[in-house]
């Protein structure tokens, strides 16, 4: 009699467990089906908001400075240019960045230079976004504290021969290693063109239906 209750108090103990675990998955499955909801939530509001805000901007070419010196428009320099449309996207980074967890890797003072750069460029809301919907290594972040100054080079061959295709390095610091393959890059036709610094003007295209 003794032997059959141990019996079937060990088979309630493994049901129950096993309950237990079944209940530990659905949680993280709903848990983990949540979050991804909530990041593509995001992401879609972050895409529409930077594609409306880059609609807003303009380049000023010279030829239209000269065929009305008196434009109604105020023309404005690549940092007030990115000043001006960084405010109806700020929010919605914002939301984004604290979702993702990455906001203690892009301050709002290193988004207004990355889009200041990538107004001065001429690049699309694509490229501007790259750098925050696809999260990169830790090298991609802005340096903090001095952090990222110190690395230990572990090679096989000499450090002072030549790069040569497959030839694989590591540089390691206490956290975490970076290992570098060396691959030859491919065939490019490069051409050169001058852009004037001062030709970098722009202008407000405003409409009376935007919140801008």
């Amino acid at each position: 009699s003794s032997t059959n209750n141990s019996t079937g108090q060990s088979r309630a103990m493994i049901a129950a467990a096993a309950r237990r675990r079944d209940n530990s998955h659905n949680e993280y499955y709903y848990e983990e089906a949540e979050m991804e909801r909530r990041i593509r939530k995001r992401k879609a509001r972050l895409v529409v908001a930077v594609e409306e805000a880059f609609t807003h901007i303009k380049r000023l070419h010279d030829n239209e400075v000269a065929s009305s010196p008196k434009h109604p428009r105020e023309v404005m320099d690549p940092r007030e240019a990115a000043q001006a449309i960084f405010a109806p996207m700020a929010r919605a980074m914002q939301k984004y960045l604290r979702t993702t967890r990455q906001q203690a890797f892009h301050s709002m003072e290193s988004i207004l230079t990355h889009l200041q750069f990538c107004i001065t460029h001429n690049m699309t809301p694509k490229a501007f976004l790259e750098r925050y919907l696809t999260p990169g290594p830790t090298m991609q972040y802005q340096q903090q504290s001095g952090r990222g100054r110190q690395w230990t080079l572990i090679s096989e061959e000499p450090i002072t021969s030549g790069l040569r295709q497959g030839l694989v390095f590591s540089l390691r610091r206490l956290d975490f290693s970076l290992v570098v393959t060396v691959t030859p890059l491919p065939f490019l036709r490069l051409g050169e063109e001058f852009i004037d610094p001062k030709s970098h003007k722009f202008v407000m295209r405003l409409q009376s239906e935007t919140s801008v």
